[in-house]
């Protein structure tokens, strides 16, 4: 009889368990998200246009009511076609950085669904600039090619408003690094490792 009981409670508790094991994998999934932001620098437009993408993985390490803490990494290329530059007429070619950061992301939803939030994300990585092309001065026989590469230490934050959609999320952001602002008493907005993005972005959550 005894064994009939414990055969009996445990086809009654497979449903339960079943259902429990099935909502610990959907937690389990929607851990990671992943996010493809369009930036626009408006502070170095006098190079010429300034666009690109930011590229982001991150996991999720804490989930609560109004709270949600996730880390992981982000690229980021921008692209400066500096046919267009401002300062002088004689030059052709374009200036690239690649960035690589750890990110360390922060959310705060203000309602008791999870659709609206607020978003600020330290960033901290490497930059590699790059800067090619040619100087043309007809007039004094100047025809000469150009490439300097940089790299420096980097790191700022963006901040973010965003709304959630099922498993999707559309966001308006700012990404503001530091690096030229705060880098031994200097202030040089116009510099490249001064930059301010601002743009739009898609996410999905795995």
């Amino acid at each position: 009889m005894k064994n009939y009981v414990i055969v009996l409670l445990f086809f009654l508790a497979l449903p339960a368990l079943a259902q429990r094991q099935k909502g610990n994998e959907e937690t389990y999934q929607k851990r990671w998200k992943l996010e493809l932001l369009y930036t626009q620098d408006i502070v170095n437009t006098s190079y010429g246009k300034n666009y690109g993408y930011i590229f982001k993985g991150k996991l999720m390490c804490l989930d609560s009511k109004h709270f949600t803490l996730l880390y992981g990494v982000a690229h980021q290329n921008s692209y400066i076609a500096e046919t267009d530059n401002l300062f002088t007429d004689y030059v052709e070619g374009y200036t690239r950085d690649i960035g690589l950061y750890s990110i360390f992301d922060v959310t705060y939803y203000p309602f008791n669904k999870k659709k609206f939030y607020l978003s600020l994300e330290p960033f901290v990585g490497a930059t590699h600039l790059k800067s090619k092309g040619t100087l043309k001065i007809p007039q004094h026989s100047v025809f000469e090619k150009y490439k300097n590469e940089y790299v420096y230490f980097n790191y700022g934050f963006s901040q973010s408003l965003g709304y959630n959609i099922n498993k999707f999320s559309v966001s308006a952001f700012a990404w503001l690094s530091l690096k030229g602002f705060l880098d031994e008493g200097r202030n040089r907005p116009a510099d490249f490792d001064s930059r301010f993005f601002i743009g739009l972005g898609l996410g999905y959550t795995l």
